[in-house]
Formats: structure tokens, sequence, C-alpha cells
């Protein structure tokens, strides 16, 4: 037989082998699986909705080492997204498209060596006040062309794998965080003479409070030649959850106690012991971080001591990356417990971030009717 008819007859033994993985191959993929968690339901809700983690997590980033991931301009709840290139999938995103407090999260995958998108849904339900399941659930968008079952032949065992690798990723990775501390770490708050402007501010328009005074304390501090010693600081020293109102002081460090000039407040904080967090990230995540100090103020023998001290250590002018940002927070621990007593009827920073979350809902509820 000449070369060229084995050349044919090659061909079309393999064009007829490809047409039968076709014939067999998938038509469309879906999955559904659960873990169990050690772990209360803020606190994977928490861990799962901050989307800059999860390459600490999912699977295909260990899985290909060449993996490039590229974290989105916002990494927490709706429009949060982050990019990636690698071997596995190719160049694609993701992007949190619904998030849900006592439901779900909801994310949208695309990738280049996919046949289509992939939609995730990740469901939380509580099994106790210390334990939940997540149960992951995936679904492939749309049906795969005939022509392309063939090369797509394994994608169920393959995505399957992957996925399921992804929740005992995040099972491991939120059980180790806990078992941590969340580097959360008990330690000695040094003391400090404060000084600056003090308001009652609603909750959403810190931001800008913050940005109208610190100017204003940094040209009347200099106008004293008096010298700054460190980072400006927002010192919390009462809320109201149901108002949304945040009793607040937009302060400076300085090296020794300042009389209180009309219109400013002189505030110091002796020594004592606190619980401190180093945070990483934009100012609006700062909420996750109360929520992982509150979960361990709940579960220690601690009373919080006012006021709760973050200490914006990263200025958003020397870095435009906001994933580097770094802000310290300390939680005063009170050994005497008097304040507990004033704290009994007020509302916590808890409940002031999930009324924020049914504010956010609402309003979503009413883009979409």
């Amino acid at each position: 037989m000449s070369p060229k008819k084995i050349a044919i007859y090659s061909l079309g033994l393999l064009t007829f082998i490809y047409l039968f993985l076709c014939l067999l191959g998938p038509t469309s993929y879906k999955f559904n699986k659960e873990v169990k968690i050690n772990g209360p339901h803020k606190i994977v809700y928490l861990l799962l909705n901050d989307i800059k983690d999860w390459s600490k997590w999912f699977s295909w980033k260990k899985e290909d080492p060449d993996l490039k991931f590229t974290p989105g301009n916002f990494q927490y709840a709706v429009g949060a997204n982050f990019s990636f290139e690698g071997n596995k999938l190719g160049s694609g995103s993701v992007i949190v498209e619904e998030s849900y407090q006592d439901s779900f999260i909801t994310v949208n995958l695309t990738a280049s060596k996919l046949p289509g998108n992939l939609k995730e849904r990740w469901q939380i339900v509580s099994e106790s006040s210390k334990a939940v399941y997540v149960n992951l659930t995936a679904r492939l968008q749309g049906e795969i062309p005939f022509y392309k079952r063939g090369y797509y032949f394994r994608l169920k065992n393959q995505l399957d794998e992957m996925l399921s690798n992804d929740l005992e990723g995040m099972k491991g990775y939120i059980e180790n965080l806990m078992k941590d501390s969340f580097g959360i770490s008990k330690t000695i708050y040094p003391g400090n003479h404060y000084f600056g402007i003090m308001n009652i501010v609603q909750n959403n328009k810190i931001p800008s409070f913050y940005a109208k005074s610190y100017p204003k304390i940094y040209n009347f501090l200099d106008s004293l030649k008096i010298p700054i010693i460190g980072p400006p600081v927002g010192l919390i020293l009462d809320w109201e959850g149901s108002t949304g109102q945040v009793y607040i002081l937009a302060a400076l460090p300085v090296e020794n106690k300042m009389s209180n000039y009309a219109g400013w407040t002189s505030f110091d904080i002796p020594q004592m012991e606190c619980m401190k967090l180093e945070h990483y990230g934009s100012y609006a995540t700062l909420r996750n971080a109360h929520v992982k100090l509150s979960y361990l103020m709940d579960n220690s023998p601690f009373t919080l001591a006012p006021p709760i001290i973050e200490e914006y250590v990263t200025s958003p002018s020397q870095q435009p990356d906001t994933s580097k940002w770094l802000t310290n927070i300390y939680y005063l621990l009170d050994q005497k417990g008097g304040y507990s007593k004033t704290m009994e009827q007020k509302k916590t920073l808890e409940d002031q971030i999930n009324k924020e979350e049914e504010e956010r809902r609402r309003k979503l509820r009413d883009v979409y009717r």
C-alpha cells in the first residue's frame, strides 16, 4: 500500500475515532457536592465572599505553578473579580454576580479552555453556631457543540476533580485560619497621645469625614510646630447600629499630651493589652477585619474597652494598589469589665454590618424590580 493511501486511511480512522468520541462526549456539564466546615456562618461567608483570597485555596492555582493571578478593582461582594492566565484553564476571569449573607454566593468563571462560562453557586447552610455545610453547584452555560464534544471528552472528570478539590481547599483554608485566629495576636498597645477632630458621623460618610478632617489636623499641628509621630488613626468611641451613627475621632499621634483647643480634641490612650490585626486591603474591606475580631472577642473572656483603633499605615497617595494598603486594627481589652455595662444597651459592630447588608440587598431588589 502506498504511503499516500496509508495517510488517507489513517486520517479517515482518526476522523472516525474523533466523531465516535463526539457521539459519546458531553453535551453539557453540571456538578453538585458539599463539605462540612467547622466554623461559624458569618466567618465562612466572609472568607468565601472575599475574592482576593481565592488564590490561596482554589485547586487550579496549586496544580498550575505558572498561573498568573491578577486581582480586580473590587475584592468583596457583588462585582468583586480577578483575572488569570495559565496552562490548565487558559486565560479568563472570575466575577461575583450575587452575594446574600443568609443564603448564597454566585460567581461566573470564564476561561479560554472551557467550552462556555461556568456558573458556580456556593450555598452556606448552618448546622450549628460553630459548623456549616457549604454546597457547591456548578453548571456550564449552554450546550457543547457536537464537533467539540470529542475534544472535551474528559471534561466531566477534569471539572469534577477540580471543583471537589476547590471545596476541600476552601475547607482547609478556613479551618486553618480559624485555628490560627486569622493572624490576630494578643499583644500590648504601647499607649499614645492623639489630637484631632471628633464628630458623630453616619457610617457610610466616614471616608468623606476623614478626607475633610485630616488636612485640617495636619495644617493646625504644623502651625503650632508640633511634630507628628505616626500615621493617622480613626478612634471609634461609640456607635449605634440601628441608626448607623458612629462617634469617631479623626486624629494624628503626637509626642506629648495637648490641651483641648476650641473645636479640637486631645485624647490619650494608656498602655494596655489588646487584640491586633494587620489588615491588607481597601478601606471598604475593613468590615471583614472587624467581623474576625468580633468573633474572637465573642469567644474570649475579655471585655472590649473604648476606643476601637484603626491605624492607617499605608497612604493611598503612595500606594495605588489597594490590596497592599495596611491598616492596623486594635481592640483594647478592659480587664475591669466596666465598659461592658455601657455596651449592654448598644448594638454591636456586627449588628451594624448586618444592617448595612440588609440595606444593600434592599437596593438590589429595587433595581431588579
